[in-house]
Protein backbone atom coordinates (compact mmCIF):
# COMPACT_ATOMS: atom_id res chain seq x y z
CA UNK A 1 0.00 0.00 0.00
CA UNK A 2 2.94 2.49 0.67
CA UNK A 3 3.33 2.05 -3.59
CA UNK A 4 0.46 4.04 -3.91
CA UNK A 5 0.48 7.40 -5.23
CA UNK A 6 -2.39 8.67 -3.23
CA UNK A 7 -2.97 7.88 0.13
CA UNK A 8 -5.47 5.28 1.58
CA UNK A 9 -7.79 8.00 3.49
CA UNK A 10 -7.89 9.85 0.03
CA UNK A 11 -9.79 6.72 -1.63
CA UNK A 12 -12.00 6.55 1.24
CA UNK A 13 -12.65 10.11 0.80
CA UNK A 14 -12.82 9.46 -3.10
CA UNK A 15 -15.45 6.34 -2.97
CA UNK A 16 -17.30 8.30 -0.17
CA UNK A 17 -17.68 11.11 -2.58
CA UNK A 18 -18.18 9.03 -5.81
CA UNK A 19 -21.28 7.48 -3.63
CA UNK A 20 -22.71 10.76 -3.77
CA UNK A 21 -22.25 11.91 -7.08
CA UNK A 22 -23.57 8.62 -8.52
CA UNK A 23 -26.77 8.63 -6.57
CA UNK A 24 -27.48 12.50 -7.41
CA UNK A 25 -26.70 11.32 -11.39
CA UNK A 26 -29.56 8.86 -11.06
CA UNK A 27 -32.21 11.36 -9.90
CA UNK A 28 -30.58 15.10 -10.98
CA UNK A 29 -32.50 17.26 -13.74
CA UNK A 30 -32.06 16.16 -16.97
CA UNK A 31 -29.27 13.59 -16.39
CA UNK A 32 -31.97 11.21 -14.71
CA UNK A 33 -33.21 11.12 -17.93
CA UNK A 34 -34.22 7.55 -19.06
CA UNK A 35 -32.54 9.03 -22.70
CA UNK A 36 -29.34 10.36 -21.19
CA UNK A 37 -26.41 6.75 -21.52
CA UNK A 38 -25.57 5.61 -18.23
CA UNK A 39 -22.14 5.45 -19.62
CA UNK A 40 -22.73 9.65 -19.92
CA UNK A 41 -23.94 9.49 -16.51
CA UNK A 42 -20.96 7.57 -14.47
CA UNK A 43 -18.88 9.60 -16.72
CA UNK A 44 -20.34 12.87 -15.11
CA UNK A 45 -20.25 11.23 -11.69
CA UNK A 46 -16.64 9.88 -11.88
CA UNK A 47 -15.83 13.69 -13.18
CA UNK A 48 -17.67 15.51 -10.09
CA UNK A 49 -16.23 13.24 -7.65
CA UNK A 50 -12.38 13.85 -9.13
CA UNK A 51 -13.19 17.38 -8.66
CA UNK A 52 -14.72 17.20 -5.52
CA UNK A 53 -12.39 15.02 -3.30
CA UNK A 54 -9.51 17.30 -3.01
CA UNK A 55 -11.94 20.20 -1.76
CA UNK A 56 -12.91 17.70 1.06
CA UNK A 57 -9.38 16.30 2.13
CA UNK A 58 -9.85 18.11 5.42
CA UNK A 59 -12.55 15.71 6.53
CA UNK A 60 -12.31 12.77 8.73
CA UNK A 61 -13.83 9.22 7.61
CA UNK A 62 -14.62 6.42 9.61
CA UNK A 63 -11.94 3.79 9.72
CA UNK A 64 -13.60 0.70 10.79
CA UNK A 65 -15.61 -1.26 7.80
CA UNK A 66 -19.38 -0.89 9.88
CA UNK A 67 -18.58 2.51 10.01
CA UNK A 68 -17.55 3.32 6.89
CA UNK A 69 -20.15 0.90 4.83
CA UNK A 70 -22.69 2.92 7.02
CA UNK A 71 -21.21 5.94 5.61
CA UNK A 72 -21.59 4.77 1.74
CA UNK A 73 -25.23 4.57 2.86
CA UNK A 74 -25.63 7.82 3.85
CA UNK A 75 -24.38 9.20 0.84
CA UNK A 76 -26.15 7.56 -1.62
CA UNK A 77 -29.39 8.82 0.37
CA UNK A 78 -27.77 12.13 0.45
CA UNK A 79 -27.18 11.66 -3.29
CA UNK A 80 -30.67 10.45 -4.38
CA UNK A 81 -33.03 12.95 -1.80
CA UNK A 82 -30.69 16.01 -3.27
CA UNK A 83 -31.17 15.24 -6.89
CA UNK A 84 -34.81 14.53 -6.07
CA UNK A 85 -35.37 17.75 -4.67
CA UNK A 86 -33.77 19.88 -7.13
CA UNK A 87 -35.62 17.62 -10.48
CA UNK A 88 -38.80 18.56 -8.15
CA UNK A 89 -40.01 21.82 -9.31
CA UNK A 90 -38.81 20.75 -13.10
CA UNK A 91 -41.79 19.16 -13.17
CA UNK A 92 -43.58 22.00 -14.01
CA UNK A 93 -42.48 22.27 -17.54
CA UNK A 94 -44.12 18.33 -17.98
CA UNK A 95 -46.88 18.79 -16.49
CA UNK A 96 -47.83 22.45 -18.75
CA UNK A 97 -46.85 19.99 -21.55
CA UNK A 98 -49.45 17.26 -20.33
CA UNK A 99 -52.38 20.20 -19.88
CA UNK A 100 -51.47 21.47 -22.99
CA UNK A 101 -52.27 17.89 -24.40
CA UNK A 102 -55.31 17.66 -23.02
CA UNK A 103 -56.63 21.05 -23.92
CA UNK A 104 -55.62 20.62 -27.67
CA UNK A 105 -56.01 17.10 -28.21
CA UNK A 106 -53.16 15.95 -28.47
CA UNK A 107 -53.61 13.38 -25.73
CA UNK A 108 -54.94 10.93 -28.17
CA UNK A 109 -51.42 10.57 -29.76
CA UNK A 110 -50.15 9.50 -26.84
CA UNK A 111 -46.22 7.61 -27.42
CA UNK A 112 -43.20 7.26 -25.24
CA UNK A 113 -41.20 9.63 -24.49
CA UNK A 114 -37.69 8.68 -24.79
CA UNK A 115 -36.29 11.01 -22.43
CA UNK A 116 -38.93 9.89 -19.27
CA UNK A 117 -39.33 6.91 -21.02
CA UNK A 118 -43.28 7.44 -19.99
CA UNK A 119 -46.29 7.85 -22.45
CA UNK A 120 -46.77 11.44 -23.68
CA UNK A 121 -47.96 13.45 -26.27
CA UNK A 122 -46.70 15.87 -28.41
CA UNK A 123 -46.97 18.81 -26.41
CA UNK A 124 -45.21 17.20 -23.38
CA UNK A 125 -42.61 15.64 -24.96
CA UNK A 126 -41.82 19.28 -26.90
CA UNK A 127 -41.91 20.85 -23.70
CA UNK A 128 -39.59 18.46 -21.70
CA UNK A 129 -36.69 18.81 -24.90
CA UNK A 130 -37.00 22.26 -24.77
CA UNK A 131 -36.35 22.53 -21.17
CA UNK A 132 -33.54 20.07 -21.36
CA UNK A 133 -32.05 22.32 -23.89
CA UNK A 134 -32.19 25.33 -22.14
CA UNK A 135 -30.73 23.47 -19.01
CA UNK A 136 -27.67 22.86 -20.63
CA UNK A 137 -27.44 26.16 -23.31
CA UNK A 138 -27.98 28.72 -20.28
CA UNK A 139 -25.68 28.50 -16.97
CA UNK A 140 -28.51 26.40 -15.40
CA UNK A 141 -26.71 23.40 -15.46
CA UNK A 142 -23.58 25.51 -13.55
CA UNK A 143 -26.58 27.06 -10.73
CA UNK A 144 -27.13 23.31 -9.83
CA UNK A 145 -23.86 21.69 -10.01
CA UNK A 146 -22.89 24.23 -8.35
CA UNK A 147 -25.78 23.86 -5.35
CA UNK A 148 -24.38 19.88 -5.13
CA UNK A 149 -20.82 20.66 -4.48
CA UNK A 150 -21.42 23.19 -1.91
CA UNK A 151 -23.68 20.53 -0.23
CA UNK A 152 -20.94 18.80 0.67
CA UNK A 153 -20.19 21.74 3.10
CA UNK A 154 -23.40 21.95 4.80
CA UNK A 155 -23.89 17.56 4.82
CA UNK A 156 -19.99 16.05 5.51
CA UNK A 157 -18.58 13.16 4.33
CA UNK A 158 -19.31 11.75 7.77
CA UNK A 159 -23.26 12.56 8.55
CA UNK A 160 -25.72 10.73 8.18
CA UNK A 161 -29.19 12.85 6.93
CA UNK A 162 -32.48 13.86 8.91
CA UNK A 163 -35.33 15.71 7.91
CA UNK A 164 -34.99 19.35 8.86
CA UNK A 165 -38.37 20.61 11.24
CA UNK A 166 -39.81 22.51 8.39
CA UNK A 167 -40.08 19.50 5.82
CA UNK A 168 -43.56 18.93 5.28
CA UNK A 169 -43.97 22.92 5.04
CA UNK A 170 -41.17 23.22 2.20
CA UNK A 171 -42.51 20.09 0.11
CA UNK A 172 -46.07 21.57 -0.06
CA UNK A 173 -44.73 24.90 -0.63
CA UNK A 174 -42.62 23.10 -3.50
CA UNK A 175 -45.82 20.90 -4.77
CA UNK A 176 -47.94 24.62 -4.81
CA UNK A 177 -45.07 26.18 -6.58
CA UNK A 178 -44.95 23.37 -9.65
CA UNK A 179 -48.59 23.69 -10.04
CA UNK A 180 -48.62 27.20 -10.04
CA UNK A 181 -45.61 27.46 -12.65
CA UNK A 182 -47.24 24.70 -14.66
CA UNK A 183 -50.22 26.90 -15.34
CA UNK A 184 -48.16 29.97 -15.99
CA UNK A 185 -46.22 28.30 -18.93
CA UNK A 186 -49.33 26.80 -19.91
CA UNK A 187 -51.43 29.43 -19.48
CA UNK A 188 -51.57 31.93 -22.85
CA UNK A 189 -51.86 28.53 -24.93
CA UNK A 190 -54.55 26.97 -22.46
CA UNK A 191 -56.33 30.48 -22.71
CA UNK A 192 -56.42 30.69 -26.87
CA UNK A 193 -57.36 27.04 -26.93
CA UNK A 194 -60.58 27.84 -24.56
CA UNK A 195 -61.23 30.69 -26.56
CA UNK A 196 -60.82 28.30 -29.95
CA UNK A 197 -63.86 25.92 -28.22
CA UNK A 198 -66.19 29.27 -27.64
CA UNK A 199 -65.76 30.18 -31.27
CA UNK A 200 -66.43 27.05 -32.35
CA UNK A 201 -69.39 26.76 -29.67
CA UNK A 202 -70.76 29.80 -31.18
CA UNK A 203 -70.49 28.84 -34.88
CA UNK A 204 -72.11 25.30 -34.12
CA UNK A 205 -75.30 26.59 -32.38
CA UNK A 206 -75.53 29.75 -34.81
CA UNK A 207 -74.12 28.58 -38.29
CA UNK A 208 -75.36 24.75 -38.38
CA UNK A 209 -74.46 24.52 -42.06
CA UNK A 210 -70.52 25.17 -41.37
CA UNK A 211 -70.37 21.85 -39.47
CA UNK A 212 -67.98 23.41 -37.15
CA UNK A 213 -67.64 20.42 -35.12
CA UNK A 214 -65.83 18.34 -37.94
CA UNK A 215 -63.57 21.15 -38.08
CA UNK A 216 -62.66 21.19 -34.18
CA UNK A 217 -59.94 19.07 -34.55
CA UNK A 218 -57.81 20.64 -37.56
CA UNK A 219 -58.51 24.16 -36.32
CA UNK A 220 -57.81 23.49 -32.60
CA UNK A 221 -54.41 21.49 -33.63
CA UNK A 222 -53.41 24.88 -36.11
CA UNK A 223 -53.95 26.85 -33.15
CA UNK A 224 -52.30 24.99 -30.55
CA UNK A 225 -49.01 24.83 -32.81
CA UNK A 226 -49.13 28.75 -33.96
CA UNK A 227 -49.75 29.63 -30.14
CA UNK A 228 -47.02 26.96 -29.21
CA UNK A 229 -44.15 28.73 -30.57
CA UNK A 230 -44.86 32.18 -28.83
CA UNK A 231 -45.47 30.06 -25.42
CA UNK A 232 -41.71 28.17 -26.28
CA UNK A 233 -39.93 31.59 -26.17
CA UNK A 234 -41.34 32.06 -22.50
CA UNK A 235 -39.56 29.01 -21.40
CA UNK A 236 -36.08 30.50 -20.17
CA UNK A 237 -37.71 33.44 -18.59
CA UNK A 238 -40.22 30.75 -16.64
CA UNK A 239 -36.67 28.31 -15.97
CA UNK A 240 -35.03 31.12 -14.38
CA UNK A 241 -37.94 31.43 -12.24
CA UNK A 242 -37.52 28.01 -10.75
CA UNK A 243 -33.72 27.58 -10.55
CA UNK A 244 -33.29 29.25 -7.54
CA UNK A 245 -36.02 27.89 -5.46
CA UNK A 246 -35.01 24.45 -7.42
CA UNK A 247 -31.39 24.93 -5.60
CA UNK A 248 -32.33 26.17 -2.22
CA UNK A 249 -35.11 23.26 -1.71
CA UNK A 250 -32.75 20.60 -0.70
CA UNK A 251 -31.18 22.75 2.36
CA UNK A 252 -34.69 23.49 3.47
CA UNK A 253 -35.58 19.58 3.59
CA UNK A 254 -32.02 18.23 4.51
CA UNK A 255 -30.06 18.74 7.31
Amino acid sequence: MDQLPVSTATISVFLLVLARTGAWVITAPVLSARGMSPIGRLAAAVALAMFVTPLMADQRTPADLPGWTTAVVGQVAIGLALGWLTNLLFVAFEVAGSLADLTGGFSFATIVDPLSGQPGAAMSRLFTLCFSAIFFVSDAYQVVVGGFVRSFSGLPLDHLPSLSSGTASALGHATTQVIVSALEVAAPLLGVLFLTDVALGFAARFVPQANALALAMPVKTLVALTVAGATLALLPAHAANLLEPAVRLPGEVLR
